[in-house]
């Protein structure tokens, strides 16, 4: 009676390890894990340094029990290699075959792998002993203590549990797989203590309301919950619904302090005070070859009146390139902007572009690092650009750099009939000294006209512009003759045309 009441009132304190002397080992494994007491013996018998407990995990549960036992030795001289390299150990296992574990007839390779890391690194041996008088027994048996005991579960819960496992399509996938167990009407994880939990949700709630709602379990957030359902229930589909379920609990939203940082001000790029001020670009690229040589789009568009401007390139081009259609494209129609935004292409960060911008006066304004939103107004013209080259010229892949400034008109005129103003009105962003007066030859020299424009070239063919058709007349063998006043000549040239010869104009003049 007293060494018993010795015993309960006197824990075993750990000693300090003597590295001059030798170190005794017991080891044990069980299905679900390992347990090992390191030892030494100071003169009052054995007495522990450390305890190791570790749960198996994956590979490890389908072990077979031989190898297991092995395990427990490998992983006991893994974590305490630092005690044990260079001193003679002594290894007490209750699986009595490990002792002819180097003199096997044949070995996996997993074992070859075992014998030679012990060989090489440390001095040991294995010796049997009787589970019951081993140690570490007890160590490798961990206590699964389950949140509702199946013997007095609750009928009602019982029932919720055999009624979600027949409509869960999940359960007998697993079945198939062979992950699952059963024991008294209740679906277990293979290998585990941990009860499936059906994808049901009159059940998942009661469980989520017990784990959460209770007074004792504190409404922790989602994280804990989660974490403390998960140490009895195997959780395939909780995590979306507790994540779900701790949002919405009227509880948190109302004690819990927030513990997100508030959002900032918006920080939007200022509105230009007039057009061309503000102007952002972007490359479109890996776009097909055209037989010019032409693989990408240079996209200009203004910030202010939204016109864009999309200019072929190559996507080899050098940065003096890139500023020569800039400049010859851009500044040459509308002028030196003040500010121009792009994203952080190597032509646009170059020191030629800096300084050339720098030389005209214009700020650079590059967007941050994955984070293409600063230009967002160039991208979704972007995306435009590509959907009109795809709609429009499928067909003619190879020559979709002829038909940009189609494109371009199209896109303009559309635009600024949304703006309910014509695309060519003059607007404050033309300097006015560029302008000049127009003076009609007549009003100078009275008989004077300006020459005719050039015939335009049309299929090969060249044709004069029409400026107007004037009454038709239909002659005797049946055939129609328009009288036709041609574009830039007097009255006096007006000249009577079949109708068969009108060729391209025949359309629109019906």
């Amino acid at each position: 009676m007293e060494q018993l009441k010795q015993a309960l009132t006197s824990a075993p304190v750990l000693i300090l390890p003597d590295p001059e002397r030798d170190y005794v080992i017991e080891a044990d494994a069980s299905h679900q894990a390992v347990g090992a007491v390191l030892m030494q013996d100071l003169g009052n018998g054995l007495q522990p340094i450390a305890y190791l407990k570790k749960e198996l995990h994956r590979a490890g549960l389908n072990y077979p029990i031989h190898d297991k036992e092995a395990l427990a030795i490998i992983i006991t001289f893994k974590t305490w290699r630092c005690y044990l390299e260079g001193r003679k150990t002594t290894v007490y296992t209750d699986h009595c075959s490990l002792e002819y574990l180097k003199t096997q007839p044949t070995l996996s390779r997993q074992q070859v792998w075992w014998i030679d890391f012990l060989e090489t690194h440390f001095h040991y041996g294995i010796v049997y002993k009787p589970g019951h008088r081993n140690k570490a027994d007890a160590l490798s048996r961990p206590a699964h203590v389950a949140a509702i005991q199946i013997e007095g579960m609750n009928p009602l819960l019982k029932g919720l549990f055999t009624h979600g496992y027949t409509i869960d399509p999940e359960i007998s996938l697993a079945e198939k797989r062979h992950l699952l167990q059963w024991d008294s009407d209740i679906v277990y994880r293979k290998g585990s203590t941990k009860i499936w939990v059906p994808n049901y949700p009159p059940l998942c709630q009661l469980l989520l309301e017990e784990y959460h709602d209770v007074l004792y379990r504190g409404h922790f957030g989602s994280n804990k919950t989660l974490a403390g359902m998960a140490k009895h229930y195997y959780l395939a589909h909780l995590a979306n619904d507790v994540q779900k379920f701790i949002t919405s609990c009227d509880t948190c939203q109302r004690m819990k302090s927030s513990k997100q940082k508030k959002a900032g001000l918006l920080q939007p790029l200022p509105v230009p005070e007039q057009p061309w001020q503000v102007v952002s670009l972007d490359f479109i690229t890996r776009l097909p070859p055209t037989t010019s040589g032409h693989d990408a789009i240079l996209v200009v568009i203004d910030k202010f009146s939204k016109m864009g401007h999309f200019i072929p390139t190559h996507t080899t081009s050098r940065t003096k390139e890139t500023a020569q259609l800039f400049v010859c494209d851009i500044i040459s129609q509308h002028g030196i902007p003040t500010t121009l935004i792009s994203d952080r292409d190597p032509k646009f960060t170059s020191k030629f572009w800096k300084e050339l911008m720098s030389l005209l006066g214009t700020k650079l304004a590059m967007s941050s690092a994955y984070h293409p939103q600063t230009d967002g107004q160039t991208e979704r013209l972007n995306q435009i650009v590509e959907q009109l080259l795809r709609a429009a010229y499928k067909d003619e892949i190879s020559k979709w750099d002829l038909h940009l400034p189609v494109l371009e008109f199209a896109y303009n005129k559309i635009l600024m009939s949304l703006l309910d103003r014509p695309t060519w009105k003059i607007h404050n962003a033309f300097h006015v000294q560029l302008l000049k007066p127009y003076r009609d030859p007549n009003t100078v020299f009275t008989g004077r006209r300006p020459s005719p424009p050039p015939p335009v070239l049309v299929s090969d063919e060249t044709e004069n512009g029409i400026e107007t058709v004037l009454p038709h007349r239909r002659r005797r063998n049946g055939i129609v003759e328009l009288l036709i006043r041609w574009k830039g000549y007097d009255p006096s040239e007006d000249s009577w045309v079949p109708e068969s010869d009108m060729g391209n104009a025949r359309r629109p003049l019906r």
